[in-house]
């Protein structure tokens, strides 16, 4: 977390993905350890409710419950001020053979957990966890439902994401402006959120975990978090070893990074995505884009839209920055590869639309022009809370030059994303602790692809290495994250811990 964030197809990229580590950046932050004690203890059991018919989202799911819950806006000083947190439940399909609740996140950090639980309803895990469990879902804090961070206005937002970032071979001059762009849009952050933006860290977070699993009246809670919920899961049990049940960190993020992790591994896995969409391409002649040399054909496509924008229906232009993030949007998930090339097609053709639609999607933008949610602003906010860096040019540029060749399309905006982290106006009130390691927890379920775009491979496995009591399950494949109908075994094995506890043997491959 705290790195890759900024404007622009090169920083796109590292949005939304829910795929940055969240530990200490290269030494600059100073930790102690462990991580203070709060006094807060939670008590109650949440009041579940139908869902507001007034709310766009969850009011076209009838099956979904809804409730708040109060927690301390600082753990720490318990007495404070407060902060209300929305949660979700849908109800598992078998209640007669109901195991019990399992939290959700799907990430980011900002993912609207509740948004997502009630569009995608039960089809968002594997059909016999949604049989047999309660889904709980929530809008952790600062995100859309949850004291929510305010930093664009949603005509501000559509400027910023439609703005290149820093060029892929960047001059003195590029990272000068990048420093300036990360400045404006901390500035921005500030003047809308203010101190808030000190309460919204991951431990946090992992401590509102705790508050949740009380509220629904269990010893133990079972979770399974992608992506950035893998951070919040190994805080939590770090944090709550004793509260920790069935825990499946899925898309693990690298929770003891160096510069090179976080400023630079994730963009070697996206390029190698990207180069394989293409070559997946070139090597089947019914691809309708670039006639076997796709490559080619999207630079001088990428060329053509920086000189000539295609125009949308909706008055806005398509130019390359939406369309780079139209494309990334389909790295996510090896279904979504023929929408990538369609939608190059369609561009190539002067028809944008599908590649707006894609970058819309990623962005979590609806089509009315409002945003769906405020990940765009809680992405960062959280990012920088977790990991504070320096505004130094310096830095970032070395790193840049470590990686280009092996990313020449995503080095410099994975780089210069740590210069905002770098002036970001805040410090968390209550940082990360350290180390991060479950020690004292029960089993826990990590599961790496090894084609991941978004978080690499090695970081699943330095995960299962970092947690004490971690066992590593591994899909050969492609896209984010593993568990939810891209592999009959991952899923399997899912299921079969979460309910009953069983692990495959640590270092398990699957291939189908």
């Amino acid at each position: 977390m705290g790195t890759g964030f900024g404007r622009g197809r090169r920083l796109t990229a590292m949005l939304l993905a829910a795929t940055l580590a969240v530990a200490a950046c290269g030494g600059d932050m100073t930790i102690t350890s462990p991580s203070p004690t709060a006094s807060f203890v939670p008590t109650g059991t949440i009041d579940w409710k139908s869902c507001p018919v007034t709310d766009p989202v969850t009011g076209g799911n009838p099956e979904l419950l809804c409730a708040t819950i109060t927690v301390p806006r600082d753990y720490l000083t318990p007495d404070g001020p407060t902060i209300e947190l929305a949660v979700a439940l849908l109800p598992a399909a078998d209640q007669a053979n109901k195991v019990g609740p399992l939290l959700l996140n799907f990430g980011g950090p900002g993912a609207s957990g509740i948004n997502i639980l009630a569009e995608s309803g039960r089809g968002v895990v594997p059909a016999e966890i949604g049989n047999r469990f309660d889904l709980v879902a929530w809008d952790p804090r600062g995100v859309n439902r949850s004291a929510p961070v305010n930093c664009l206005s949603d005509i501000e937002m559509d400027d910023w994401a439609a703005t290149p970032g820093i060029p892929d071979r960047p001059t003195t001059k590029d990272w000068t402006a990048a420093l300036n762009d990360a400045q404006w849009f901390a500035d921005k952050c500030k003047a809308g959120s203010g101190d808030l933006l000190a309460y919204i860290g991951t431990t946090a977070s992992a401590r509102d975990m705790e508050s949740i699993r009380v509220g629904l009246g269990v010893a133990k809670l079972d979770y399974l978090g992608f992506s950035y919920g893998t951070a919040l899961g190994a805080v939590f049990a770090t944090l709550f070893p004793a509260s920790t049940g069935h825990l499946i960190l899925d898309g693990a993020v690298d929770m003891a990074p160096t510069d090179e992790s976080e400023y630079g591994e994730q963009g070697v896995s996206l390029q190698g995505a990207l180069n394989r969409l293409f070559a997946w391409c070139d090597a089947d002649s019914a691809c309708p884009f670039g006639g076997g040399s796709s490559r080619k054909a999207f630079d001088a496509l990428m060329n053509r839209l920086d000189d000539r924008p295609l125009e949308l229906q909706d008055g806005r232009s398509l130019n390359s920055t939406l369309a780079w993030t139209g494309v990334i949007m389909t790295l996510y998930n090896r279904d979504y590869w023929d929408y990538a090339v369609q939608g190059l097609a369609g561009a190539s053709e002067g028809d944008g639309y599908l590649l707006s639609l894609l970058a819309d999607a990623y962005n979590d933008r609806s089509e009315d022009g409002s945003y769906k949610s405020n990940i765009m602003e809680a992405f960062p906010a959280i990012s920088c809370i977790d990991s504070p860096t320096t505004p130094s040019i310096a830095r970032y540029k070395a790193i840049y030059e470590k990686f280009v060749d092996r990313a020449p399309d995503f080095a410099a905006g994975q780089a210069s994303g740590g210069l905002l982290c770098g002036v970001w106006p805040y410090k968390s009130a209550d940082p990360l602790p350290k180390p991060i390691n479950g020690a004292g927890a029960a089993p826990i379920m990590v599961v790496g692809t090894t084609g991941d775009p978004a978080t690499p491979y090695t970081w699943a496995e330095r995960m299962a290495n970092l947690l004490e009591s971690a066992s590593l399950l591994t899909y050969v494949g492609e896209g984010h994250t593993g568990v939810g109908g891209k592999s009959a075994c991952i899923d399997d094995a899912a299921i079969t811990f979460l309910v009953s506890g069983t692990l495959p043997a640590d270092g398990t491959r699957c291939n189908d």
